[in-house]
């Protein structure tokens, strides 16, 4: 038993690691390139984080349906080009509550003008990427209204996202529903544009 204890175990670990980067159905890393449009002058933010590339394309999805300005967060330091050192490096972030330095930094006086705020995410070890922590750490939320889009790849509830960003959205006095959040398999989101466009405006409704 002892024996296969200690072969089942590095297994174990090994295939929970490989499934920790749960929104990223693909093993590559997306171009570490700034995206980025204030041109709109509304009063919608969309912010995103992404490692595979997938929920940029939800991101301008969801700019293009409300004509929203639109932000991409990135790591300063980029993360790995491997997927299991990412997944790693994911996982020291999150256990010593690491919030990494990023690309994105909005003035309040710049917040301001934004009463309705999109943000993007993988689900990453069943929580929000540390990146996307701290740009809302940082970010002026107050009274604004927050709604939440994350891919996935088993955590079709967020696991432990969606109660992150209640705690986080309540102490920055803004406006949180976790039950308004969109919720995309990472494999499925190349054809999820309508399902993203028709979250969009029913929650306008």
């Amino acid at each position: 038993m002892k024996k296969l204890a200690r072969i089942f175990i590095p297994v174990l670990t090994f295939a929970l690691a490989l499934l920790s980067l749960a929104g990223c159905a693909e093993r590559n890393r997306a171009d570490q390139n700034a995206d980025a449009d204030f041109s709109k002058k509304g009063d919608v933010l969309v912010v995103y984080f992404t490692w595979s590339g997938h929920l940029r394309s939800m991101a301008h999805w969801i700019a293009d349906e409300v004509g929203a300005d639109y932000a991409r967060i990135l790591r300063k330091e980029e993360y790995p080009v491997s997927y299991n050192e990412t997944a790693d490096v994911a996982k020291k972030e999150k256990d010593e509550n690491i919030y990494p330095e990023i690309n994105l930094s909005l003035s309040d006086k710049e917040m301001k003008r934004y009463k309705t705020v999109f943000v993007g995410f993988p689900v990453w070890w069943y929580d929000v990427p540390m990146p996307v922590m701290t740009f809302l750490k940082q970010a002026n939320l107050q009274g604004k209204n927050v709604y939440a889009f994350f891919s996935h790849e088993g955590s079709s509830d967020g696991a432990g996202s969606l109660p992150t960003l209640e705690k986080l959205m309540l102490a920055k006095g803004a406006a949180f529903d976790k039950k308004t959040a969109l919720s995309v398999r990472g494999s499925k989101v190349k054809d999820s544009e309508t399902v993203v466009r028709e979250w969009v405006k029913a929650l306008s409704k």
